[in-house]
């Protein structure tokens, strides 16, 4: 656990813990019906329990959930899971009063840092085609990505020789 100023306000960034669950599910009452969308690439409001069980599914291994908090509960989350035998599913979400003040490349470098001290070589990331702020983002964290259409939306393969 840490606390950092992220655009001269305190967060504390730590890793998600099965009892967080609660604290998960008021976070999403907190992002935009956007935000929800391009994080899922569908509507999910309110979050059922099926999905928050899923969203507790780590093991502080090859599934790694990174979470800052504000004076008034999650304000991001940066996670990454197995999507095949090379390469872990990376996603983050960021509320949206903090989107664009530093917190989501913060909670990005700092989980591509963990995925790597624990062998990690490569994220994928599946995008909405129309989501360009997102893509920008990645190309900027990690110049070494690769992009490409699929389907209506953009795959990303991220090696993390290139983390920052």
């Amino acid at each position: 656990m840490s606390t950092l100023a992220v655009g001269g306000r305190p967060v504390v960034l730590r890793l998600l813990e099965p009892a967080d669950a609660d604290l998960i599910r008021s976070f999403y009452h907190r992002l935009s019906f956007e935000t929800v969308y391009r994080r899922f690439m569908s509507p999910v409001v309110p979050p059922a329990d099926n999905l928050i069980r899923r969203l507790m599914n780590i093991d502080h291994c090859r599934r790694e959930a990174l979470i800052a908090q504000d004076g008034e509960g999650v304000a991001g989350v940066a996670r990454y899971a197995p999507y095949d035998d090379q390469r872990c599913e990376v996603a983050i979400v960021v509320a949206d009063e903090w989107q664009r003040r530093g917190l989501g490349t913060l909670l990005m470098r700092r989980l591509g840092h963990i995925a790597r001290a624990r062998g990690i070589t490569s994220f994928h990331a599946t995008l909405l085609a129309e989501n360009r702020s997102a893509r920008l983002f990645l190309q900027h964290l990690w110049p070494g990505a690769e992009f490409r259409y699929v389907d209506g939306a953009v795959e990303a393969d991220i090696p993390l020789r290139h983390t920052a």
